[in-house]
């Protein structure tokens, strides 16, 4: 089973084709991309947030920051970025869907990470 990217998209940026941050060398913003089998319609979620190395030092709280859930640029090209999400997230194997999601969550954010079923 291989994975495949079915869209990619952010809640702050309309159209990710023609955006242009304000300050090319300080900026953060997330990404959802939808990964899911490949040849079949549907996936999970997976968050990453691109940033600049300015934009980290500028927004640190610690002086310790954990990489996951992060794709670090240091200049802005939206084309390089969403070619390089693709790279990142197109053709995980794995056995079955559980196996290709562990690995893909090592990398960003999984929507099911840490789920447990609700019981009553």
């Amino acid at each position: 089973m291989l994975s495949e990217v079915k869209s990619i998209m952010s809640t702050k940026i309309f159209d990710l084709e023609n955006y242009r941050p304000d300050d090319y060398e300080n900026f953060s913003f997330l990404l959802a991309v939808t990964v899911g089998e490949k040849g079949k319609t549907g996936g999970d979620l997976f968050y990453i947030d691109v940033c600049t190395p300015k934009w980290l030092l500028d927004n640190q709280h610690d002086d310790v920051i954990l990489g996951k859930g992060k794709l670090i640029v240091f200049r802005f090209d939206m084309k390089r970025i969403l070619a390089r999400i693709r790279d990142i997230f197109e053709g995980c194997s794995g056995k079955d869907w559980n196996e290709i999601s562990i690995k893909l969550s090592r990398i960003g954010n999984w929507e099911f990470e840490d789920y447990r079923e609700w019981k009553m």
